[in-house]
């Protein structure tokens, strides 16, 4: 399900920059808007897609009796590095904004001076991306709003990480430990237990439904099995009934994300059969449907650049649009976003990608390429 998962990382992306731009569109597209207003659903869909791949790399660990150091030190490479040169990119970045301003105004105005938002302390738990902890309610992004709103969720990222690290010790009892810390989370999902809102236990419930998701397709669970059985085919429409209902019951409770989760999951789930049908897609070079889909490959692959750099990267090019179209023009928007996208992809070809496993990197050249 390579490029399906991409396509999902790509819209999942996509969805959370309009959520922090959706005022761009506010007087030029109610469609736009009103769908930005749920792009904070995007953070469930990307721990979903989370548990699911990093399930696949804890048991390929165990299988090749790799050491749990191994593990984390990929994760952490993956994670750590790229979010620091982007916080590096994020305090430069009034600077760079009022540079050229001033090459339109003649005067330059000194911008605030970011690094004096934090102590010496507060920035050490900011860099090590603890800050989470410190949070005296579930906005957890408050913490992270002075520089970067979104950082708050690859803390949470990292600790799922630091769970799965710990569970391999245990080897044999790996799914076990990983079930059983699946349902103390759903369990405090209902009855919460008072602890820290910063705690991975919190946003585990949708880290979980990927793991599941994982092995449903592991133990090939699929669609069409599922048919030929009528007994198995009538209990599974159910559950998919109830889970559509909850999902629009509860869309603003405070497990709407578990349950937008689930929903998101089984979407995957009813979809996978269209992997096939995509890599022949992807295949056929001079057809418009596989340039559409290289252009979400490339935004999936990428996600983890635009998910960091989007939310104050944008009025760099938002200062370029704005000469060219009105800001009550769609085009204000959709000029913006494409731009910032854009600039994203540098980032990620010379900065993100430098830091993936070898094949890791390697699956998201094939993934890009046209070749046959």
């Amino acid at each position: 399900m390579v490029l399906l998962l991409e396509i999902a990382r790509g819209i999942a992306a996509l969805w959370v920059f309009l959520y922090h731009t959706k005022n761009i569109f506010i007087d030029s597209s109610t469609f736009i808007y009103q769908l930005a207003e749920y792009g904070h659903l995007g953070v469930p869909m990307f721990f979903v897609i989370s548990g699911y791949v990093i399930t696949y790399s804890a048991e390929s660990t165990l299988k090749a009796k790799r050491s749990p150091l191994s593990f984390l030190k990929k994760r952490f490479r993956r994670i750590y590095p790229v979010f620091w040169i982007s916080l590096v990119l994020v305090l430069l970045l009034p600077y760079l904004i009022e540079i050229i301003s001033m090459l339109k105004s003649g005067s330059y105005q000194e911008p605030g001076h970011l690094l004096l938002k934090y102590t010496a302390t507060e920035w050490s738990h900011f860099i090590l991306l603890t800050k989470v902890f410190f949070s005296t309610n579930s906005d957890l992004q408050g913490q992270f709003n002075a520089i970067n709103a979104v950082y708050w969720t690859i803390a949470i990222e990292f600790q799922f990480y630091l769970v799965i690290f710990i569970a391999l010790f245990s080897k044999q009892y790996y799914r076990l430990i990983i079930a059983i810390v699946s349902m103390l989370a759903i369990v405090n999902l209902i009855h919460p237990f008072g602890v820290n809102a910063g705690l991975f236990l919190h946003y585990w419930p949708s880290f979980s439904v990927g793991i599941l998701l994982a092995y449903i397709f592991k133990n090939d669970l699929s669609l069409s099995q599922i048919l030929i059985n009528k007994y198995i085919y009538h209990i599974s429409s159910l559950v998919l009934f109830l889970v559509a209902i909850l999902a629009i019951i509860v869309l603003d409770t405070e497990v709407h994300r578990f349950v937008f989760s689930l929903f998101f999951a089984v979407i995957i789930w009813l979809i996978a059969p269209f992997e096939k049908i995509l890599v022949e897609v992807k295949k056929n070079k001079k057809n418009i449907l596989s340039w559409i889909l290289e252009a979400f490959l490339a935004l999936g692959a990428m996600s983890y650049s635009v998910y960091l750099l989007h939310a104050k990267l944008y009025q760099l090019p938002e200062l370029f649009v704005r000469q060219l179209v009105t800001q009550n023009s769609i085009l204000y928007g959709l000029l913006t976003i494409i731009f910032t996208l854009c600039l994203c992809y540098p980032f990620y070809i010379y900065v993100e990608r430098h830091f993936m496993s070898k094949n890791y990197a390697k699956m998201h050249k094939d993934t890009l390429s046209t070749k046959k």
